[in-house]
């Protein structure tokens, strides 16, 4: 029997690309899945395919920016399995500006997504951990490393998240909760073709990875996975780097 099985696992940003790959590596283990997504659409699709394919999915549509959202994410997850076991952290926005070109609106909405969003939503579900334990993983990115990828705003949010995850791992850890993070670099989503929209931007960008290849939205998954998996309890208050060794040349 899977170690998620009867197990409820949410995903914020499990709308489309690595959070509903997320989502989906865990339905595929028998966990029920709450996917949390700002787009209705998105996240009403994904849900149901989950539904039909695996496991009961509900779908949570949520503005993660917003505190009240997370109380009412947390009211629907209890209504549809009496529990919380998982949360995996995937929702999150850019702007490709400069410092002298973003404005001070999208800094905070960016900040008020990929950060404070990540603590409302984990405010929200702290008590219920303290009692079913469980795990946390938030998707930080390469880019917390490397300050690229995503304007300025994008790596301050997530290295302020690596930040929170470690405060988190420290409060949470003795109680029996493990609080992880993953930062993902290159991988091949919409995002890719946005970034570098010709063979040659990619084949100049490819050979840059060691493995040859660009990350695929299973490799997060998998990596996600395999944190929130209780049989690996002792990694606590880590950032995997998920990058096919391109940063570390």
């Amino acid at each position: 029997m899977s170690e998620f099985t009867g197990k409820v696992v949410l995903v914020t940003g499990a709308g489309n690309g690595i959070g509903k790959g997320i989502a989906e590596k865990f339905a595929k283990h028998g966990a029920n899945i709450v996917v949390v997504d700002y787009n209705e659409e998105a996240g009403q699709k994904s849900a149901d395919e989950l539904t039909k394919k695996y496991q009961k999915a509900i779908f949570v549509q949520a503005d993660v920016s917003d505190p009240e959202a997370s109380v009412r994410m947390r009211e629907k997850t209890f209504e549809a399995f009496g529990r919380i076991d998982t949360i995996v952290l995937d929702a999150g926005i850019a702007y490709h500006d400069t410092v002298d070109q973003i404005s001070i609106e999208e800094w905070n909405r960016v900040l008020a997504t990929n950060l404070s969003g990540f603590f409302y939503t984990v405010k929200a579900f702290y008590n219920d951990f303290l009692t079913n334990k469980g795990s946390m993983v938030f998707i930080s990115s390469g880019s917390a490393l490397t300050g690229t990828g995503g304007g300025v705003a994008y790596p301050a949010s997530k290295a302020g998240g690596e930040g929170l995850m470690r405060g988190l791992a420290k409060e949470l850890g003795p109680k029996g909760v493990n609080v992880n993070a993953i930062a993902p670099r290159v991988i091949e989503s919409g995002l890719l073709t946005v970034n570098y929209p010709t063979k040659e931007s990619q084949k100049k960008l490819i050979d840059q990875i060691a493995v040859r290849r660009f990350g695929q939205v299973a490799d997060v998954a998998n990596a996600a996975y395999f944190l929130a998996d209780p049989d690996n309890s002792y990694i606590q208050g880590q950032t995997i780097l998920l990058d096919g060794n391109r940063s570390i040349r």
